[in-house]
C-alpha cells in the first residue's frame, strides 16, 4: 500500500517510519517506545498496547511481497494505520549527496508529529533543486536537523551532532550509543560547513548517507570521508544483527 507524502501532513497525530530487511523489521522496538512516549506527552490516545502494535506490524510486513520495505505507523486520535511499500533504495546516495540549507524549524522537534508541513516544504524545495535533502537552519544560521534526517559532522576524528531541539532519531541514537569513534555534542554554523572534515545525515530508511556538498560549499575532499564510510559499513552490519 502506498500513500502520498502529504496525505497526513495536516492531520493531528504521530508517525514512525522504519525499514525491513528480509521481511523482518529493523529496530522496531525503539520506534514503538518513542511512539508510546510521544503519545503520552501530547495526550494522544492509542487504542492498542505496544505488544498489539508489534504483532500487527508483523502481519503487515509478512503479507507484503517485497522483503525490504519502508513501513509507516500512523497514530491519530483513537485510530492506528500501518502501511508499507517497497524500500527501493537508490544506492548512488552512498557515494555522496548534495543538500541545501533552509531557514526553518519544527514546532516540536523532539516529537515526530504528522504536522510536518515545514519539513515537507523544505524537502520539496531541495527536490526541485535536484538535491537529496534540506538542512534546516535557525535564525542565527545554526544547523538544526534535516527535513527527514539528523545531521552529523566529523572534525579531527570526533563525531559530532547537535544535542537539543532535534528529533531523537533511532538511527541517530544507534550511532551515538555504538560508534567506535568518540562522540561529542556541539553546534555547527552554516558558515562553518567548509571547516568540517566530513558531513553525513541519518534516517531509518536509508541509514548513513554521506553529504559532499551543501549549497555551493564542498564538504571535506568532496567525497565520503573515512569515518562516514566506516560508520555506513557498521550500520549495515548492525541492522543485519538486529534482524
Amino acid at each position: 500500500m502506498q500513500l502520498g507524502a502529504d496525505t497526513f501532513a495536516y492531520k493531528p497525530g504521530l508517525y514512525e517510519t522504519f525499514r525491513t530487511l528480509n521481511h523482518k523489521s529493523v529496530f522496531l522496538e525503539p520506534h514503538l517506545d518513542r511512539l508510546i512516549q510521544s503519545a503520552d506527552r501530547i495526550g494522544l490516545t492509542i487504542p492498542f498496547t505496544q505488544t498489539e502494535i508489534f504483532e500487527m506490524v508483523k502481519i503487515v510486513i509478512s503479507d507484503f511481497p517485497d522483503p525490504d520495505q519502508r513501513t509507516r505507523i500512523l497514530a491519530m486520535p483513537n485510530n492506528l494505520i500501518i502501511y508499507t511499500s517497497a524500500l527501493e533504495l537508490d544506492n548512488s546516495i552512498y557515494s555522496g549527496i548534495a543538500a541545501i540549507t533552509v531557514h526553518a524549524n519544527r514546532e516540536t522537534p523532539d516529537v515526530k508529529t504528522t504536522n510536518y508541513k515545514v519539513c515537507l516544504k523544505a524537502w520539496r524545495k531541495a527536490n526541485d533543486m535536484g538535491c537529496f535533502e534540506s538542512i534546516l537552519i535557525d535564525g542565527n544560521g545554526v544547523v538544526l536537523e534535516g527535513s527527514r534526517s539528523n545531521v552529523f559532522w566529523v572534525k579531527d576524528g570526533i563525531l559530532m551532532t547537535r544535542q537539543k531541539n532535534v528529533l531523537p532519531g533511532i538511527t541517530r541514537q544507534t550511532l551515538i550509543s555504538r560508534s567506535p569513534f568518540p562522540v561529542s555534542f556541539g553546534l555547527l554554523n552554516q558558515s562553518n560547513f567548509t571547516d568540517v572534515d566530513e558531513l553525513f545525515i541519518t534516517n531509518s530508511g536509508s541509514g548513513v548517507i554521506p553529504v559532499i556538498k551543501v549549497d555551493s560549499m564542498e564538504i571535506g575532499t568532496g567525497e565520503p570521508g573515512p569515518i562516514t564510510k566506516q560508520l555506513l559499513l557498521l550500520y549495515n552490519q548492525w541492522i543485519h544483527d538486529d534482524c
